[in-house]
């Protein structure tokens, strides 16, 4: 029996900082994916270090350490941009080794997993969580995000997560930002809780400007007033990465958006991509 399972990637996170106690996330999902294929026979295919290392240490979680599981990974998700192509890549490849062991694992088990690795996204959760990046702990169930679109921007370079996060100086940084953390953790849920656009849209910009103080992003003010002139609700940072996200609504006019900001920008910034929020969490499908 063969699998499939795809875990999605983020465009940098909703919220990020530190508050109540740790360091903690609220995951941006997208549907952009990587897919792992699993089946039992002898390896053909090598895997990054990563990758190799989430199947290795399923492997020894579940006991099944001479297990022979051959592992396809494809990915849509582009690297060391803080899009959470690692943990998409490492959550996919947990859960397809073990499916070709005959077991299931929880979130909980692949986050486990995950954070042994290095500290990991909470997107292959179902809908938005709180997520502690570090511990690899979900903090809160944060329910589901409605409907909204997110034109995705790259400010250039590239960033080393597990480099970035493992900083002596990051956590004392990120407590200096608390209270407009906290600030934007109440818009957010709020912006949850009533399906609000706008809200969430304001909660993560004020998270975005926030975090300039840690990874200074010289387009940030540029690309906010571009993109709030233009129409749309928000902008979203990839808080250890490189790109950059314009929030939209439903009934919002992308190609009209798009391009008032392409020319308001003068090349400040390379459009990636136009995706979707999703709720999904991990897909599995059998083959």
């Amino acid at each position: 029996m063969a699998y499939v399972v795809s875990s999605p990637g983020s465009c940098g996170e909703l919220v990020q900082g530190y508050g109540w106690g740790s360091s903690f996330m609220i995951t941006c999902p997208i549907d952009r994916y990587s897919c792992a294929r699993s089946y039992l026979r002898a390896s053909s295919g090598t895997l990054p270090e990563k990758s190799e290392q989430a199947r290795i240490r399923t492997l020894q979680y579940l006991g099944k350490e001479s297990a022979q599981i051959d592992i396809c990974l494809a990915s849509a998700i582009p690297v060391g941009k803080g899009m959470a192509s690692s943990t998409a890549d490492i959550s996919a490849v947990c859960q397809a080794t073990a499916l070709a062991c005959g077991s299931l694992l929880s979130p909980e088990e692949i986050a486990a997993i995950a954070i042994s690795i290095e500290p990991s996204d909470g997107t292959f959760y179902p809908g938005i969580v709180q997520f502690d990046y570090r511990g690899g702990q979900v903090i809160k169930k944060l329910g589901t995000v409605p409907e909204a679109r997110i034109l995705v921007y790259d400010c250039g370079g590239k960033v080393d997560t597990l480099a970035f996060n493992v900083r002596k100086e990051l956590i004392a940084m990120q407590k200096k930002n608390e209270a407009e953390i906290r600030r934007a953790v109440s818009l957010c849920l709020e912006g949850l809780r009533t399906g609000s656009i706008d809200c969430i849209g304001e909660a993560a910009t004020i998270s975005a400007f926030a975090n300039q103080k840690i990874l200074y992003k010289e387009a940030l003010e540029p690309f906010y007033e571009a993109g709030m002139h233009a129409g749309g609700r928000g902008v979203i940072a990839a808080h250890s990465g490189t790109v950059l996200g314009l929030l939209l609504a439903p009934e919002d006019d992308e190609a009209e958006i798009r391009e008032e900001m392409d020319h308001a920008l003068g090349g400040k910034v390379t459009f990636i991509d136009s995706v979707q929020m999703t709720n999904s969490g991990m897909i599995i499908r059998e083959m």
